[in-house]
């Protein structure tokens, strides 16, 4: 059988990362992983800045074959800043311009997200589905899609994006991880003796809400490319349970052996910024991992993923109907997750 030939850009990141491996874990893909810096593992690294048309075409001009972009880069912003829009669109726009003049192109897939509806502005009407309306904000979701649109007009290749929705890994080398965060925290405050309270309102403690495990998200992507009826199609991506924080958080107080709270508003990047010393002790006394605990996850991304005090639910029904019909159980995805970070001594 004949080998498709992938080009993942942002394979450094954990999107990047799972897809690379799980395409070659098929046996069906060549695959070649673009960062901004090689890398000297055995694997095929290009180091090229996206956002350099030159150094694009410098560094991807003498590849030949590749058959399939995968997009899932970002430009670097500082946390909590709009992401650039037009720098976003140019990186893409630059990695298409130098593989479509050299290679056989036949699809080019970039990893979007549900921001694309602007839920975080407020609520939306749920289900959401593929055709609502953009949100309202601009995003450079919105110029990426628009661009491919165009680009793939008359042209031999097709598109298709994905919006994922909180995405979820076991990994422990990204702060920006909600289940690291839950982790931490419900270490801290076992190690304290306290309650695990959920960090918001009563009513976001309720409403339901989604997420994304990039395990699934990797699958999707290698069905996706190489489905005909995919073809220049947006595509929601979500594990395709709806739970409640509610019904996730006992799971969570007895996975970590500490008494359920209940909601309580605080600020849970202003509370654990005091436990640094509590975390260093913690580190020595369970022979653990010697970490910062600011720098191993990143507790402002919790209470942004806490506060919505409205349903953040997405559609599957178009990817079910085009064939694509896995699931993950969230819970457990959860469970699987703190099962690695003790076991790489993270948390006990």
């Amino acid at each position: 059988m004949q080998k498709h030939t992938a080009v993942i850009a942002g394979a450094s990141g954990l999107i990047g990362r799972r897809l690379a491996e799980h395409l070659e874990q098929t046996g069906q893909w060549n695959v070649i992983r673009l960062s901004r810096t090689a890398r000297a593992d055995g694997k095929h690294w290009v180091g090229v800045e996206l956002a350099d048309a030159a150094d694009c075409k410098a560094k991807l001009g003498s590849l030949k074959e590749v058959s399939h972009i995968f997009y899932a880069a970002r430009s670097e912003h500082p946390e909590g800043v709009p992401e650039p829009v037009e720098r976003n669109t140019d990186m893409l726009a630059n990695l298409v311009d130098a593989l479509e003049r050299s290679s056989p192109l036949r699809h080019v897939h970039a990893v979007h997200g549900s921001k694309y509806y602007g839920h975080m502005q407020g609520p939306v009407p749920v289900p959401i589905t593929e055709d609502a309306p953009r949100g309202k904000l601009d995003n450079y979701y919105f110029h990426q899609e628009d661009f491919l649109k165009r680009r793939a007009d008359g042209a031999r290749w097709t598109w298709s994006t994905t919006r994922p929705h909180c995405f979820c890994d076991p990994a422990i080398d990204t702060p920006r991880s909600i289940g690291l965060v839950i982790a931490c925290y419900a270490a801290v405050q076992r190690e304290l003796g306290l309650p695990l309270d959920f960090p918001g309102s009563e009513t976001a403690y309720t409403v339901r809400t989604q997420f994304t495990d990039l395990r699934l998200l990797a699958r999707a992507l290698a069905w996706m490319v190489n489905e005909p009826r995919c073809a220049n199609q947006a595509f929601n991506l979500v594990n395709g349970d709806t739970p409640t924080w509610q019904q996730l958080w006992a799971g969570y107080a007895g996975y970590f052996g500490v008494k359920l709270g209940g909601p309580r508003e605080f600020s849970l990047a202003q509370y654990l910024a005091d436990q640094e010393g509590l975390w260093s002790e913690m580190a020595r006394k369970h022979n653990l991992q010697q970490t910062r605990l600011h720098e191993l996850m990143l507790p402002a991304y919790g209470d942004y993923q806490f506060r919505p005090q409205w349903e953040v639910v997405s559609s599957m029904a178009k990817a079910r109907g085009f064939g694509f019909t896995e699931g993950v159980d969230s819970a457990r995805m959860f469970r699987e997750q703190f099962d690695n970070y003790r076991s790489q001594k993270i948390i006990v």
